[in-house]
């Protein structure tokens, strides 16, 4: 899963904590600024789009350019005086900052998951490119292989897809592989941090033999639709649309398409394979196979662990995390549900050390204790009472994989610490030999990380600082299996 701060996998941040601090600022403010997010060493580049309205009140947005991502709107923008205080809540994330005496700085903290990082802005000159570092993997120009760009529209949906098909250059029919990116709303690449690695496995994988289509989320590039109420159901909905036009290609052998998925991809291929018999094979890439709020659970262990939170610590705050989640998911109204997260918090907190409180959700043991229960409590509720937390945090892989008979390949770093490796690979092929299933293969690549890179800090701030985007080994592997199951 892309990682959502506690996770997964893959929008840039996703977090459960907000700190919120409500001040305002008289003179105007210059529109667009930029800044580096230096988050445990990996720094990325924001951009902060400020927008003053007619009533003198303001509004944000937000562009992440290493991901592709634009426009990821504030929930609150405030200006009062020389402070400024925004939240970001589909992100789970804020802002906080002092803007200097002449207007062309802000110094300021991003909050999120109970953690700060610096993150000071400068005006955005006009014109100025994004920080954006070339990875050694990215595919270039000149291409031995045909690529169309297209945009077409769902029979059943009526949105716009946009997408990339790549097929060889000859005359034959070939094998499709449809991708299907992780969390998160993802472009056709799945661009992260300066990655792309569906860009990369398209490459490959068309050189093979392959044709390869990759499409971009909903609301994302060239693909209409309403990405942040969505769930992973209607994202299954998009596959199925994508095999309906897959169909009706030329260069298409319409008895060997199949998925691959990474992350979440992982979770919607089996949900389309196992009612879709058009399917012929499935790849999952560090596709959840076990009950997700055990995952998360797992996942939101392994991140603190990365980030150097003391065992005990992160052994007080899991329970509440996943009692917090259970019941927030379950609840339809979303004010019960915070009255619900602030009881649930305050009782952890009674009987917590507060120094393992403070660790993991940085809530004060002061007389402010209160305010940051709140915060906390309402910033989880607001997070998990999304349409796509409630279908994804019920949701239990095992049942669909039983049902899959189609050829199946899963793999996982045992590194990943978004989707545990041993306890997920195991739990698929417990769920495929239930199947009765007779064409699948398991593998687990030795110190690699959830997007399938060599790591050594294995946590997911690296991801950028890597050069490799996906490890040459596992591309052989995915290819031959590939090769020697379809073709």
């Amino acid at each position: 899963m892309k990682p959502k701060y506690p996770i997964i996998k893959l929008i840039l941040l996703l977090g459960a904590v907000i700190l919120v601090s409500v001040i305002s600022f008289a003179q105007k403010p210059i529109e667009n600024w930029t800044g580096l997010l230096n988050a445990g060493g990996q720094k990325i580049e924001l951009r902060l789009h400020l927008i003053k309205n007619a009533d003198n009140t303001y509004t944000s947005n937000w562009d992440v350019p290493a991901q592709k991502a634009k426009g990821i709107a504030s929930s609150k923008t405030e200006i009062i005086n020389n402070q400024l205080s925004i939240d970001v809540k589909m992100i789970g994330a804020s802002y906080v900052g002092t803007i200097n005496t002449d207007g062309d700085m802000i110094q300021g903290t991003w909050g999120q998951s109970g953690m700060n990082f610096p993150l000071n802005m400068e005006p955005l000159k006009e014109g100025q490119e994004p920080i954006v570092n070339i990875k050694p993997q990215t595919p270039k120009a000149p291409f031995t292989y045909s690529i169309k760009d297209t945009v077409y529209v769902g029979v059943v949906t009526q949105l716009n897809y946009g997408a990339t098909l790549t097929y060889p250059n000859d005359n034959k029919k070939h094998a499709l592989v449809i991708l299907i990116t992780g969390s998160g709303k993802q472009d056709r690449d799945e661009t992260i941090f300066d990655h792309k690695p569906f860009a990369v496995l398209a490459d490959y994988l068309t050189k093979i033999g392959f044709a390869v289509l990759r499409v971009d989320d909903r609301s994302a590039g060239k693909s209409t639709g309403n990405f942040s109420t969505s769930t992973t159901a209607d994202f299954a909905l998009d596959v199925e649309e994508h095999i309906r036009f897959a169909k009706n290609l030329s260069i298409v052998d319409t008895n060997k398409i199949g998925l691959l998925g990474h992350s979440e991809g992982g979770l919607i291929a089996p949900m389309v394979a196992a009612k879709n018999k058009s399917v012929a094979f499935i790849v999952l890439m560090a596709g959840p196979g076990i009950e997700i709020t055990a995952l998360m659970a797992l996942q939101n262990e392994m991140v603190l662990k990365s980030a150097g939170i003391s065992q005990e610590a992160i052994d007080a705050y899991i329970p509440l995390y996943k009692n917090l989640m259970k019941t927030i998911i379950a609840t339809n109204d979303k004010q019960e549900a915070i009255a619900k997260a602030n009881e649930i918090t305050k009782q952890w907190f009674s009987i917590t050390n507060k120094s393992l409180v403070k660790a993991t959700t940085n809530i004060s043991r002061d007389s402010s204790s209160d305010l940051d229960i709140n915060k906390f409590a309402t910033s989880f509720a607001e997070t998990f009472s999304t349409n796509w937390w409630k279908f994804f945090g019920a949701y239990n892989p095992k049942p669909t994989l039983q049902k899959l008979q189609c050829p199946v390949l899963a793999i996982n770093g045992s590194k990943d610490i978004q989707v545990p490796a041993a306890e997920n690979l195991k739990a698929i092929k417990l769920a495929l030999t239930n199947a009765g299933n007779k064409h699948f293969e398991i593998k687990q690549f030795d110190g690699l990380n959830h997007l399938f890179q060599k790591c050594s800090k294995c946590n997911v701030p690296e991801y950028g600082e890597l050069a490799t985007t996906i490890e040459p080994e596992v591309l052989d592997f995915i290819g031959s299996w590939l090769v020697a199951t379809v073709l």
